[in-house]
């Protein structure tokens, strides 16, 4: 996936296709799905959320069901993101400082999510990621935005 892709499924059509995706993933085979869905949209933005789909999947065993169903994912941010439960540790110890917060290799986001969850409840919202992936700085702020943050 690159930007302009993750760009398109936060558009009121590619949500929709990214819906029946997720909706759809596992109950029909890959490939009648993917048939099934180039009928109507583009094969590049189908492949984009056929594996969202698929991420969305995996990604219940680090975070909150609700949290995966509502993420987007790289294959390898995924892999590499900390799970929910050590990102809340993490936040926990941070709730009480005054001024900003940075993650310095936020990948996807999960971390920034749990400080940006902390900090909104305690003092605001004053959290910034930095990451060199050149898809983390548009996946993260997604993730943020989906949630609310």
């Amino acid at each position: 996936m690159d930007v302009e892709t993750l760009k398109s499924l936060r558009t009121p059509p590619g949500r929709e296709l990214l819906a029946e995706a997720v909706a759809s993933y596992g109950t029909e085979g890959d490939f009648t799905l993917g048939t099934r869905l180039r009928r109507s949209h583009p094969p590049g933005l189908v492949a984009a959320a056929l594996t969202q789909a698929r991420l969305r999947q995996r990604a219940r065993a680090k975070f909150d069901p609700d949290d995966a169903a509502r993420m987007f994912f790289t294959p390898d941010g995924l892999e590499q993101a900390t799970r929910a439960s050590v990102s809340a540790h993490r936040a926990a110890r941070f709730a009480g400082v005054n001024g900003p917060v940075a993650d310095l290799c936020c990948g996807i986001g999960g971390d920034l999510i749990a400080l940006a969850r902390g900090r909104s409840a305690a003092t605001g919202v004053d959290v910034t990621g930095v990451g060199l992936d050149p898809l983390a700085p548009a996946v993260a702020p997604a993730n943020d935005g989906e949630h609310g943050l």
